[in-house]
C-alpha cells in the first residue's frame, strides 16, 4: 500500500474500526472514512471470516491507512458484541469509533470531532448527529440538532424522549475510558448494547456535532429487520435485560425516586419499550401465535393492562 502524503494533526489521532462481513455497501463504507479532510487517523478493518470477497473491495483503495485483520472463526455470529470488543484490541489511537460494514460519513465527521474534542477535552464520548438512509441512499429520517455540551442526566433525558436515532457508528469513544467500562456493554444479538454502552460513558458529560455527519444505512441486510424466530428471541430477552439495566442506569444519575427527571426517563423510555416489544411480537409467524402470548406475560416490566393491550394487539395483526 502507498504512503499517503496529507499533512498529519497531532493533537487528536482516531482510530476507525470496523468489523467487515457483509460486501454489499462496504466501498461505499471504506471511502467515506478515506474521504475524511481530517487526516490523523487509521482505518483497522476486521474480516469476520466472511464468505465474501472482503479483501478485493479492500485492495482497490491501496491506501496505507489502512490495516486489515482477519478473524480465523465468525465470531460476531456467535456474538455480535465479542467480536466488537476483539477489534477494538487493535486500536492505536486514543478515540475510537466502531465503524460499520454499511453506514457512511460526511466528510467533515473527524474534523468537527477533532474541534470538540479540544473544547472538552475531559469527556469520555462525542456523539454525531444521525441522517438514516436506505439502500439507495436515499434519506429516511434525520435528528434536530442536539445541544453542543450535555451531561449525563441531560443526554439521558433527551435519549429517554426519542431525540435519538440509536447506532453505534456516530458516536467517538476515549480508548482508555471505553476499556475501563470493559468494552461494549453485551446484549443478545448486541439489540441496544450501543445505547447502553453510550449512556454509560455520557454519565460525565456529551460533546454533540450539531450536524448530521453520520448516514446510519437501513437495509434488507439489517440483523435488526431480521424475523428468523430465534433472533427474534434472543431481540426480546435483550430488550427486557436492557430495560432492567437502563432502571438502574437513571437511579444513579443523582435522583430521587419520583422526581421529574426519574419520571420523565422511565415514562419516556417505558412507551419506546412497549413499542419495540410490540414490533418484535409481530415477527412472530402466526404458526407459533403461542409465543407471542407466552413472552407478553413474562415479561418484567409490564403492567397488567399493558399486557392485555399487546395481546389484543398480536391477535388482531395476525388474523
Amino acid at each position: 500500500m502507498q504512503e499517503n502524503c496529507f499533512p498529519m494533526d497531532n493533537n487528536v489521532a482516531f482510530s476507525f474500526v470496523m468489523p467487515a462481513y457483509k460486501g454489499q455497501f462496504l466501498y461505499k463504507a471504506i471511502n467515506s472514512i478515506l474521504s475524511q479532510t481530517y487526516q490523523n487517523f487509521e482505518l483497522i478493518i476486521i474480516n469476520d471470516a466472511s464468505p465474501y470477497d472482503i479483501p478485493g473491495i479492500i485492495n482497490v483503495f491501496q491506501d496505507s491507512r489502512i490495516r486489515y485483520k482477519v478473524n480465523e472463526t465468525n465470531i460476531g455470529r456467535k456474538d455480535l458484541v465479542s467480536n466488537w470488543n476483539h477489534c477494538i484490541k487493535f486500536a492505536r489511537n486514543e478515540y475510537i469509533i466502531l465503524a460499520t460494514d454499511d453506514d457512511m460519513f460526511e466528510p467533515t465527521f473527524l474534523e468537527k470531532a477533532s474541534t470538540l474534542i479540544k473544547k472538552y477535552p475531559s469527556i469520555n464520548i462525542i456523539r454525531s448527529g444521525v441522517k438514516k438512509i436506505d439502500e439507495h441512499d436515499i434519506i429516511l429520517d434525520l435528528e434536530f440538532p442536539l445541544k453542543e455540551f450535555m451531561t449525563g442526566r441531560e443526554f439521558t433525558l433527551y435519549y429517554a424522549k426519542g431525540g435519538t436515532i440509536s447506532c453505534v457508528s456516530n458516536y467517538i469513544f476515549k480508548k482508555d475510558s471505553l476499556i475501563k467500562n470493559g468494552g461494549f456493554i453485551p446484549f443478545p444479538r448486541a439489540h441496544y448494547s450501543d445505547d447502553a454502552t453510550a449512556l454509560a460513558l455520557a454519565k460525565s458529560g456529551i460533546a454533540c456535532i450539531s450536524t448530521n455527519e453520520m448516514n446510519f444505512r437501513v437495509s434488507s441486510i439489517n440483523l435488526s429487520n431480521c424475523s428468523d424466530l430465534n433472533i427474534v428471541k434472543e431481540q426480546l430477552k435483550a430488550t427486557e435485560q436492557y430495560m432492567s439495566w437502563y432502571l438502574n442506569h437513571i437511579k444513579v444519575l443523582d435522583t430521587s425516586p419520583g422526581d421529574f427527571f426519574e419520571r420523565t426517563c422511565y415514562g419516556g423510555y417505558k412507551e419506546r419499550y412497549i413499542v419495540m416489544i410490540e414490533k418484535l411480537i409481530n415477527k412472530i409467524p402466526f404458526y407459533k401465535f403461542y409465543l407471542s402470548i407466552k413472552t407478553i406475560l413474562t415479561m418484567k416490566f409490564l403492567f397488567g393492562r399493558e399486557r392485555l393491550k399487546l395481546i389484543a394487539t398480536s391477535i388482531i395483526n395476525k388474523l
